[in-house]
């Protein structure tokens, strides 16, 4: 992300997830990935970034959307003036009111991409790349 202009407020990225963090997003979202596979097109891909998350995120508990969710915001701050404040708290919560629903995914997402993309896009393509060979081999 390093920068994100939304509404007139600029998001940073204010460091990278550990390790640990990026297994367990990665562990909560694996499961939902054959839902997205297929789904995805590169021209399409920033248009519909939004509502992939969405699909993925349904297919998961309201706990696991929670904990990928506040997980990713924990590395993102807000600038206000020349100072930058993260956007959540120690405990997880939201320190600003006026946080969407939309902004909150939109950030989460990008995250994801800067710390997971290419371990998702490896999935994906992999995925991809099962499925030409099972086309390729069943008898039509």
């Amino acid at each position: 992300m390093a920068e994100r202009l939304v509404d007139g407020v600029t998001f940073v990225t204010m460091g990278k997830l550990d390790a640990f963090a990026q297994l367990n997003i990665a562990r909560k979202l694996g499961p939902a990935l054959p839902i997205v596979e297929g789904l995805i097109r590169p021209e399409n891909a920033e248009k519909d970034k939004g509502i992939l998350t969405v699909l993925m995120l349904s297919r998961l508990s309201d706990e696991d959307s929670e904990f990928v969710i506040r997980k990713c915001l924990s590395v993102v701050g807000r600038r206000d003036g020349s100072k930058t404040f993260k956007v959540t708290g120690p405990d997880g919560s939201l320190m600003y009111d006026d946080l969407t629903m939309s902004t909150m995914l939109d950030l989460a997402v990008d995250v994801i991409e800067e710390n997971l993309g290419g371990f998702f896009r490896t999935a994906l393509g992999n995925m991809a790349e099962v499925s030409r060979q099972r086309a390729e081999v069943s008898p039509q």
